[in-house]
């Protein structure tokens, strides 16, 4: 009779010694299992946390994280809470299943920090099929899961481009180079070579450019698909886009590049660039001016573009008319790039061709060089004191401009001008002569303006 009582007693008690072999297990692999133990109706009596997982969600121990439901519950995000405790009772009740909780959630760490934690737990039944108690372990797989979400990006970004795009190259942003994809239609001359497996990004692109891009709009190209702006593009946007027109036996037709950074491990990024065709949108005559409005225009500062800008103050000046022409360099820019980074320097380059528009006319024509230069001709001005007041109106501007990043650090502009008359100038030589005068209003502190007949007169004077 004791003999049998005491069977009777271990059989009763094999799901205790199921659950402690299997934390017995855990022991011995150096794992630190939480576990839940549940009452005969399968809701939870007890929840005893690991100090392992209690440190994974930045908690240091039971008393910043008591061992409850409650505890966790509060720290998981809003939209998986439901779905957990779905989770949870599906397992629980499953008594034919396979025992096992598996759920992958978001949880706010103690710091509130938003993390991916994967956990699973094997439940251990009662003789009678009732959950006795479940034993798991998490894991935070936040960078794992950044990784997947990454990666199923980045293909569904390059399955749409092989759609839409005829041609796509991959830039390696480390080397510099670039490989091509896919390649339909035109191939440009030496780079179509499907054995050569990379080209160097800067020859292949201005390659391109020369053969295919249409005179008026080579310049601004080769400023907008330069390997540093497109660096710097793709860091700040999801998809760097910029339309252009190609000439293709004779005929313009208007196309667009995509450029989208792809991130990869160790930072070691590449950037997808497709290039395709886009007359199909620009049918109608609005469209098509404005595009060509936007092919014309510097993208980051909404003046024109230096191809388009030149072209118009070559013609402003060959037609005749008398004015002034300037140039004008930012002082101290690569300072203001590597201390406060791109970012704010672009606030700068945009806040200062706001102030070159709203100071010079409508009828002005102002564009930018490149880089941190641009440049103006005011049409009609035949008085120095005509001159004088727009670049005063200019400084002016200048000094309100406010940039929060730079707090009390101002923004100042070194000018070079020279005044032309009627019919008594090339563009060519105008703007050699306000160049010029840059580096010598370069000389001076803060914003100053140097015209050439000043300097010209100096000098004169100097040599008598």
């Amino acid at each position: 009779m004791s003999a049998n009582v005491e069977m009777n007693s271990v059989k009763k008690s094999d799901y205790i010694l199921d659950r402690e072999s299997m934390v017995a297990a855990y022991d011995a692999l150096e794992l630190k299992p939480w576990r839940m133990e549940l009452n005969e109706d399968g809701h939870i009596a007890t929840c005893i946390w690991s100090d392992s997982y209690r440190q994974k969600m930045g908690f240091e121990n039971e008393e910043d994280f008591p061992n409850s439901m409650d505890s966790l519950l509060k720290q998981i995000h809003d939209e998986d809470r439901e779905g957990m405790m779905d989770t949870w009772r599906k397992a629980v009740s499953d008594k034919n299943g396979g025992n096992k909780y598996d759920m992958v959630y978001r949880c706010f760490k103690k710091d509130g920090e938003m993390r991916w934690f994967h956990s699973v737990g094997i439940i251990t039944r009662r003789p009678d099929g009732s959950p006795y108690a479940i034993i798991g372990l998490s894991s935070d797989i936040t960078e794992e899961k950044l990784q997947h979400d990454r990666l199923r990006e980045q293909f569904e970004i390059v399955e749409a481009l092989s759609h839409d795009f005829l041609n796509i190259f991959m830039v390696d942003m480390n080397e510099r180079k670039v490989s091509i994809v896919k390649l339909d239609g035109y191939v440009t001359e030496n780079f179509g070579d499907k054995t050569k497996q990379d080209y160097p990004y800067d020859p292949f692109c201005l390659k391109y450019i020369k053969d295919r891009v249409f005179p008026e709009d080579q310049d601004m190209l080769r400023e907008m698909m330069s390997f540093e702006r497109v660096d710097i593009e793709t860091r700040h946007q999801r998809e760097y886009v910029c339309s252009y027109r190609v000439i293709d036996n004779g005929e313009v037709h208007f196309y667009q590049f995509s450029y989208i950074r792809l991130a990869g491990a160790n930072g070691n990024d590449r950037v997808i660039a497709g290039f395709k065709n886009i007359d199909a949108i620009v049918e109608s005559a609005r469209e098509r001016e404005a595009l060509k409005v936007l092919s014309e225009t510097d993208i980051m500062t909404s003046v024109l573009n230096r191809g388009h800008g030149e072209k118009l103050a070559t013609e402003a000046v060959n037609s005749g008319q008398p004015g002034m022409f300037c140039i004008l360099d930012m002082d101290d820019f690569k300072q203001i790039n590597d201390t406060y980074g791109h970012a704010v320097g672009d606030k700068v380059l945009i806040g200062v061709a706001g102030c070159l528009k709203k100071a010079f006319r409508k009828s002005d024509i102002v564009f930018r060089l490149g880089g941190d230069e641009f440049s103006a001709l005011a049409v009609g001005v035949r008085r120095r004191e005509d001159a004088d007041k727009l670049i005063e109106r200019f400084f002016n501007l200048v000094d309100t401009l406010l940039i929060p990043e730079l707090q009390d650090i101002g923004v100042s502009v070194s000018v070079g001008a020279v005044m032309f008359s009627e019919g008594s100038a090339k563009f060519e030589q105008l703007y050699r002569e306000a160049d010029s005068c840059v580096y010598e209003s370069k000389k001076k502190r803060g914003s100053a303006v140097t015209f050439y007949e000043d300097m010209a007169a100096a000098k004169r004077e100097d040599e008598e």
